[in-house]
């Protein structure tokens, strides 16, 4: 036992040299490829080295401004002990899309470790427009087959040179330059010569300043060959969208990644046949800016309400004679190409001997040839209230044609009526008599005194009253109440999301007050910012979520989570586009249609209230 007691102190002793001799740590940071194309993908490795101790937090790229984050971190840990000498290093691996051309710099990265900070040198990135400089790619292994499969697509990958192989996407406008309301079809285009196995977003693209619709694209991904500067490619649409830009000014469609899985052709054309490995890699489209004009001054009619586009009218009655009283049908329908979703209703004429009803509105678009077209109906009940020869006056709607860039007035025929005498004999109204119409033909008859004092016992005593045993029985029940409210108070104060579902109906009233004090012509913008607020921070406090993430998907995936039907997410939805489009539409919007959206609002809140919960 004693002759092992200097080797376990010589043991000890090396142990604590290896500990003297570690090294001190330090950080670094490293960027692979240091130059690339646009859109491609760059490799950032922070490595900690000399500590086996694991930091704070990762490192921090707050100040990272000039690359988007696409993926990462992954991390991986290293330790050694050779000789005694002891070495450990620990290291986060990120994939980042630079941002735009030129020289970009990675600033210095933060590491809080054992209370210590470490920061890294710069790293500069050299982004070169594209077929300039090789892509990085980066192996991810194998990923399941997808529609870009296809046998004649092997075909025409062979034509392709091998050495200027290169995958990436843009984005393409049909215009840029445009007038609010216009249709501008945006196009993701993949342009690739290599086997694409698998293709998705890594964000989900925001539009501000649009209207935006989708379009549909063949989900097969029918390739058509494209001949460019940098070589041959296949070319396959793989987003369609319509947007509607609803106000002027320069508005810009931001860059959108995507990520890719391709299969890359080995020189060995029978490895090729047999092996083929999956890599992975980043691609950016570039910002698209779009130019908005101010619809002209020039020529606008005074009930244009923001229609833009190309359409035509059509004015149907059900019926050519009717009897008073009875119903008539009164059909309008506008059809064509623009946004019907934002189109707003035909200008009615007066009409003196009808009763009139609010029209049921209907509508459908679809998308041909990459254009949004649809139509709009307007469905009246009129009531003849006079008979004889009547006449529905002409019906207007104005719009204006970006083609020619004119405001356009479609105005129908008139409608000629023969309504006949209903069964009940045709009394004209008349106002009820005032009391000072109505003589006094005697003294024995008089009118209801409709106020005066009651009678009342003078016999009885207070003490044997109710009101003196309702003031004795006050001071407990006032004890009880506060009692009831302390504890209530005191259970919520730790619940914070359950206050908050427990007032979103009354916040959500206090709201509307506010949005009815702006019911207003003139103030219209805030009406309906203070609307679209009432609904979101109504959903919010439901919900118990941030009021500030909650975007039209967002919004569609709570109620959709906590069992709304369809109609109730599609009203809670249309209500919110309206108040988007009528903040941002060129004119304001008139009285009527303000309280039927405020009304529609108190409804659809009132349909789901008691059915979304926090999750």
């Amino acid at each position: 036992m004693s002759a092992r007691i200097p080797g376990l102190l010589a043991l000890c002793a090396l142990g604590s040299l290896g500990s003297l001799l570690a090294e001190e740590p330090h950080v670094r940071a490293l960027a692979e490829p240091t130059r690339v194309e646009e859109g491609e993908e760059v490799v950032l490795t922070v490595e900690i080295i000399g500590s086996s101790q694991s930091p704070e937090e990762p490192p921090d790229l707050s100040r990272l401004t000039e690359f988007t984050v696409a993926e990462g971190p992954s991390v991986s840990s290293v330790f050694q002990w050779v000789n005694g000498r002891t070495s450990a290093s620990r290291t986060y691996r990120y994939t980042l899309v630079p941002q735009g051309t030129g020289t970009k710099t990675i600033p210095p990265l933060t590491v809080m470790l054992g209370g210590r900070l470490f920061r890294t040198d710069p790293v500069t990135v050299e982004v070169v427009p594209r077929a300039a400089a090789s892509p990085g790619w980066r192996n991810r292994g194998a990923q399941e087959a997808s529609p870009f499969s296809d046998p004649r697509m092997r075909q025409r990958l062979a034509q392709a040179n091998p050495k200027a192989a290169s995958t990436f996407v843009e984005a393409e406008v049909d215009k840029s330059d445009a007038f609010p309301g216009e249709q501008v079809t945006l196009t993701y285009v993949v342009y690739t010569q290599h086997e694409i196995a698998q293709l998705s977003l890594q964000d989900q693209p925001t539009y501000r300043g649009f209207w935006v619709e989708d379009l549909k694209t063949d989900t097969h991904y029918e390739a058509r060959t494209v001949t460019r500067p940098e070589g041959t490619f296949l070319a396959y649409t793989v987003l369609k969208k319509a947007l509607f830009p609803t106000n002027p000014g320069t508005l810009t469609i931001p860059p959108l990644t995507f990520h890719f899985a391709v299969r890359r052709r080995a020189n060995d054309p029978l490895d090729s046949f047999f092996f083929q490995p999956t890599e992975s890699l980043f691609r950016s489209t570039q910002a698209v800016p779009i130019r908005v004009r101010p619809l002209p001054e020039e020529g606008r009619p005074a009930d244009f309400s923001g229609a833009v586009g190309r359409f035509n009218l059509h004015v149907t009655t059900d019926r050519a004679t009717a009897r008073v009283n009875d119903a008539v049908g009164l059909k309008v329908l506008i059809e064509g190409q623009g946004n019907f979703n934002t189109l707003g209703k035909p200008t009615l004429p007066s009409l003196d001997d009808f009763k009139q009803y609010e029209p049921k509105v209907e509508g459908s678009t679809e998308a041909k040839g990459g254009t949004l077209v649809g139509k709009k109906t307007w469905d009246y009940v009129l009531i003849p209230l006079a008979s004889g020869r009547q006449q529905i006056p002409p019906v207007r709607f104005t719009f204006f044609d970006p083609g020619v860039r004119q405001y356009r007035i479609l105005q129908s025929e008139p409608i000629a009526l023969q309504i006949a005498k209903g069964d009940l004999a045709e009394v004209p109204m008349q106002a009820p008599p005032t009391r000072s119409q109505i003589p006094v033909l005697g003294s024995d008859i008089r009118y209801i005194k409709l106020a005066g004092g009651g009678i009342r016992d003078q016999r009885r005593t207070l003490y044997g009253s109710r009101a003196f045993a309702a003031l004795l029985a006050f001071p407990v029940l006032l004890n009880a109440s506060l009692l009831v409210m302390a504890r209530r108070r005191a259970s919520l104060s730790g619940n914070a999301a359950l206050v908050r579902r427990r007032r979103a109906r009354r916040m959500a009233q206090k709201r509307f007050s506010r949005a009815r004090s702006r019911m207003q012509p003139a103030h219209s913008r805030d009406f309906y910012q203070e609307l679209a607020s009432a609904l979101t921070a109504y959903l919010a406090d439901k919900a118990s979520v941030p009021a500030s993430g909650l975007t039209y998907d967002r919004i569609e995936e709570i109620l959709l989570m906590r069992g709304i039907e369809g109609k109730a997410r599609e009203r809670f939805r249309r209500c919110l586009e309206t108040c988007d489009f009528a903040r941002f539409a060129p004119t304001s919007s008139e009285r009527g249609e303000m309280e039927r959206t405020l009304s529609e609002a108190a409804e659809v809140i009132e349909a789901i209230e008691g059915r979304v919960k926090a999750s």
